[in-house]
């Protein structure tokens, strides 16, 4: 602040008057007065300046007052910012330690490259293939030894820095584990390439899938054209026999016997190989996913009536009651017929086989609105409980001795299953060992769209129906 308090001079000599010389002038007090004036007057003017400055002062306070709320006002600003730095810092910390032990607990191994292909970071996963330590920091890559074969990382690096594209390829590693090696380009956010990122992702366990599906492709391959090539020399059998029973073998009765009892044991055996022949060509189509079923929209009641009276005399030829009921008449759905009846068949060869004579088979349908239920009950021999839970498995039987009195390859049921489960149902079982066993078959009541017409009724005396009876009885020894 500018000093304008003025300087007064009082000059004492110039007051100092001699009282004797100028009492008697009359010119004294005019004097004095004037002088005296010429002070006020000097008084008032300091005095003005004294306020001015006193203004300009409290001015300037007030300058300083405002200059002080503004740095008040800055500094909690600035309090402000710093407390939201230290919490984005902690933020930063913590991700940084996320990030850390993410890469630290991660199965691909990654290693980071700067602009220059020299290491920057790596994952401890990556030391499994790739020889890296600590000290290796800030090397290039082209220096460090790997156990991967015939892979050179650093050249597969530096064509995707100069190209800025991505690269994947299957390398192997001198212990026999497979990866999948992924070269990317290091993007920041703003968009620039500073870098390589190379990660060894293992798929070992995934090159054995796909060597097993591989494998299980060929066997089923295999088995498939084995089963075609067993099946065409016993339909030749077959056809020759059907030739020979148009001849006459004389007039001995008992040649004929001899002839019939024969042919029948070779039609039989004829009927079983091509039963199984047929569950190795369904079981191979069912794993490739390409069984497909020629749905129809069928009375299904019909469907089963029918099949379980095109084997009523056979079964009591056996002694063994059968029983076939229903509290519905008719029941339209969508399902294959043909299958229905395969699945009936081999139910009811199941039930003839291990039920004795003087026992009885039971076939119950219950409607329940959106399903139907097939229930097929027997009074055989049962099954151990601790049987049940593999009945459905493929080549499991409940008797797996040499000695078992009953033919069988244990894949019947598997395909049952399989079929009921295309039809979109379930099948399940129920025994008591010695007393008996029931299976329970339920189907959704589904249609096909009203273009389908309805199979009114299913043929089970063709020829073909009749042979399918016979390849599904194959395993019951009847040999008259």
């Amino acid at each position: 602040m500018k000093n304008v308090m003025p300087i007064i001079n009082l000059d004492c000599k110039d007051i100092n008057v001699d009282k004797n010389e100028y009492i008697e002038k009359p010119d004294l007090e005019k004097n004095l007065n004037e002088k005296i004036k010429q002070l006020e007057n000097e008084l008032q003017y300091t005095k003005k300046c004294l306020q001015t400055s006193n203004e300009e002062q409290l001015a300037y306070n007030e300058e300083l007052m405002s200059a002080n709320e503004e740095y008040q006002s800055v500094n909690d600003e600035l309090q402000k910012l710093n407390t939201q730095y230290q919490y984005k810092n902690q933020e930063l910390t913590t991700l940084n330690d996320d990030m850390t032990n993410y890469l630290n607990s991660s199965n691909i191994g990654t290693v980071f490259l700067d602009e220059n292909l020299c290491i920057r970071k790596f994952t401890p996963n990556s030391t499994k293939e790739i020889n890296l330590k600590d000290q290796d920091i800030g090397r290039p890559m082209h220096d460090i030894s790997t156990n991967l074969i015939n892979d050179d990382l650093n050249a597969g690096a530096s064509e995707v820095l100069s190209s800025h594209k991505s690269s994947e390829h299957e390398v192997q590693s001198k212990n026999g584990s497979w990866y999948l090696l992924k070269c990317s380009p290091y993007c920041t956010v703003e968009n620039q390439i500073k870098g390589v990122v190379l990660s060894l992702v293992d798929i070992t366990n995934k090159k054995l899938l796909d060597e097993t599906i591989l494998s299980e492709s060929l066997k089923s391959e295999f088995f498939s054209n084995l089963s075609h090539e067993l099946r065409t020399p016993l339909n030749v059998i077959l056809c020759t026999l059907q030739l020979l029973d148009t001849f006459k073998i004389g007039s001995d009765v008992k040649n004929q016997r001899k002839f019939k009892k024969y042919s029948n044991i070779m039609r039989q055996n004829c009927y079983r190989q091509l039963r199984l022949v047929n569950n190795i060509i369904d079981i191979t189509k069912l794993d490739a996913g390409f069984f497909d079923l020629n749905l129809q929209n069928c009375n299904i009641v019909n469907v089963v009536e029918s099949v379980t009276m095109s084997v009523s005399e056979y079964i009591k030829s056996k002694s063994i009651e059968l029983v076939f009921d229903t509290d519905i008449e008719e029941c339209i759905l969508s399902c294959d017929p043909e299958k229905i009846e395969r699945i009936i068949l081999n139910l009811i060869s199941n039930s003839i086989k291990f039920t004795k004579p003087g026992g009885s088979i039971k076939i119950n349908m219950y409607d329940k609105g959106k399903n139907i239920i097939i229930s097929l009950k027997d009074t055989g021999i049962g099954i151990p409980k601790n049987k049940l839970n593999i009945i459905f498995d493929r080549f499991s039987q409940v008797d797996r001795s040499l000695t078992r009195n009953r033919e069988g390859s244990g894949i019947g049921l598997s395909i049952v299953k399989s079929l009921v489960e295309l039809h979109k149902g379930t099948i399940s079982v129920s025994s008591e060992y010695g007393k008996g066993t029931e299976f329970t078959i339920v189907l959704p009541v589904v249609k096909l769209p009203e273009d389908n017409s309805v199979r009114e009724e299913f043929e089970t005396e063709s020829e073909e129906s009749i042979q399918r009876i016979h390849i599904e009885f194959s395993d019951i020894y009847s040999l008259d």
